[in-house]
């Protein structure tokens, strides 16, 4: 395509208080000019023009939460997405050890046992069968139990005399042995530690393809709560100019010590690549029942785990505070979230547009609501997952469940979100997010999920796009659609602010462009 370039004949949301136009013009990488019939502006009579037929044109969409590199390594795992049996998982798990040397490790994602047909208790020996004396690590679909065999806790040496982590638990049976199941970061991570990354260029190919089903979603920049390991590859390859998205990176708080000799602070980075805060956990996930909470688990005697006590939330939101480092905090449960506002609140002030974040933010009590606005806590949510845990809320939440992915009430009351997938936990595709975000509902099913916080095409919309940029401080230079902001678009098949609910995650991406150059498009757009 030309350097210059002008889009006309098309609807053009810019996302600055809803002003909607018809044409864009683009100057290399950058928005020159937005407004309404700009082709026969004779300013702009050396572009290439481009007649879109009345096709919508968004910013380009920001995933608020991913961990994507770990994504891309995911397409190189046995994927268990979908079984709704123990046995069809480890026949999935058994097929792909076959196909592994003797010596590697069966690594896999994706089971849920609240989907399986039969509950069952899953334990170490059940992958001795299929793993061929194999160490084998297979994780939950929310990524927070982790499923080993006996190779991989010998291995890792967690035996009859282990003790339990603090802010984890290590499953054991009525011997006394370890059963093989490891619930949140601290039990699991001796294991991952023994993990050795895949060859350099298997990772370049992961990575390949995981930018290119980026783009075919409209995805132009992601928030990443990767390994150190990640930001490593992602720094060598911004090095490069290849890394091929904008990304807000937030390393874990165990790395603060590093950071502070480091001399890093919020912001530091180039166009591409930017630290943008520290990750801290305060619990679990609720498909793990590990999500902290005031109220019992029904038939238990358990609220979820503490990953991080709120005398160390504390410790650690101080600490990034003094590197000016704002802290993004994994909260799932109303407890959890309760626990994080008390930490919050001990903070130093941050520069004002380094923002703290809670992040999932599910179940929140009403009375923590006017916390989140007095702190001025950014809301980082997973629309998506609102509909596909309807099932587990009903069943661990009950009644409290009128407290979970309140969308519309935390809008109503000023308090800003960030929408994003956890990818590779859900699907990479802001469309099917933002309609969830819109509908509430599973598809196909009648069913909506108190209605009453349902929210707007266009809300939904800008929490693909101006809200991240919000939440890393970034509303002055990304987001929007102009002058002076980079040429971060999409074309899109259909107006999402046009459309009925149902027909949101039908629209087309049928163009991508990341700094003024096209990554994705389809053929019959003829640019």
């Amino acid at each position: 395509m030309a350097t210059k370039q002008l889009f006309f004949n098309a609807r053009v949301h810019t996302l600055a208080d809803g002003l909607v136009v018809d044409s864009i013009a683009i100057n290399k990488s950058g928005i020159v000019a937005v407004g309404r019939n700009l082709q026969y502006d004779p300013d702009f009579s050396s572009y290439e023009k481009y007649d879109l037929g009345g096709l919508c044109i968004t910013p380009g969409f920001v995933d608020a939460h991913t961990h994507f590199y770990f994504m891309a390594l995911a397409r190189g795992r046995v994927r268990l997405q979908g079984l709704t049996s123990v046995e069809a998982c480890l026949e999935e798990i058994g097929r792909f050890a076959r196909g592994l040397s003797e010596n590697d490790w069966v690594v896999g994602e994706g089971f849920e046992l609240d989907r399986f047909r039969r509950r069952v208790e899953l334990n170490r020996f059940m992958l001795d069968t299929v793993t061929g004396g194999r160490p084998a690590l297979i994780m939950s679909k929310d990524q927070h139990t982790v499923w080993v065999n006996s190779r991989a806790l010998e291995l890792a040496g967690i035996n009859s005399h282990t003790r339990q982590p603090d802010g984890g638990t290590i499953g054991f049976d009525v011997d006394g042995e370890p059963n093989g199941l490891l619930y949140e970061g601290p039990a699991s991570q001796p294991v991952f530690a023994l993990l050795k990354p895949p060859a350099p260029e298997k990772v370049d190919r992961l990575y390949r393809h995981a930018l290119k089903s980026a783009y075919q979603v409209g995805v132009t920049g992601v928030h990443s709560f990767d390994s150190p390991q990640a930001f490593e590859y992602f720094l060598e390859k911004a090095e490069k100019g290849k890394l091929g998205l904008r990304i807000n990176y937030y390393p874990q708080a165990d790395m603060l010590d590093q950071l502070r000799r480091d001399g890093v602070g919020f912001g530091q980075g180039d166009e591409f690549l930017r630290i943008a805060g520290v990750k801290i956990f305060a619990d679990g996930s609720l498909g793990s029942r590990t999500a902290l909470c005031f109220n019992r688990y029904p038939g238990t005697d358990n609220y979820g785990i503490e990953v991080t006590s709120v005398a160390k939330l504390k410790k650690l939101a101080r600490a990034a505070a003094r590197l000016g480092l704002p802290c993004a905090v994994h909260a799932i449960g109303d407890k959890a979230v309760s626990n994080v506002l008390d930490a919050l609140a001990t903070a130093p002030k941050l520069k004002m547009n380094a923002r703290h974040r809670i992040e999932h933010l599910q179940l929140v009590r009403r009375k923590d609501i006017a916390r989140l606005k007095k702190l001025g806590v950014v809301g980082s949510m997973q629309p998506s997952h609102c509909p596909s845990d309807i099932d587990l809320i009903d069943r661990y939440w009950s009644k409290r469940g009128r407290n979970a992915f309140i969308f519309r009430t935390l809008l109503d009351k000023k308090i800003p979100l960030a929408f994003g997938s956890d990818a590779p936990i859900a699907p990479l595709n802001p469309l099917e997010g933002m309609a969830a975000a819109v509908r509430r509902a599973r598809e196909n099913q009648r069913r909506v999920f108190f209605p009453e916080q349902r929210i707007t095409a266009a809300e939904a919309l800008y929490g693909f796009t101006a809200g991240p940029a919000y939440a890393v401080g970034q509303e002055y230079c990304r987001g929007y659609l102009l002058p002076g902001y980079p040429a971060d678009l999409v074309v899109l098949s259909e107006d999402i602010t046009k459309v009925s609910a149902l027909k949101i995650s039908q629209i087309e991406v049928l163009a991508t462009m990341l700094d003024g150059k096209l990554v994705h498009y389809r053929d019959e757009l003829r640019f």
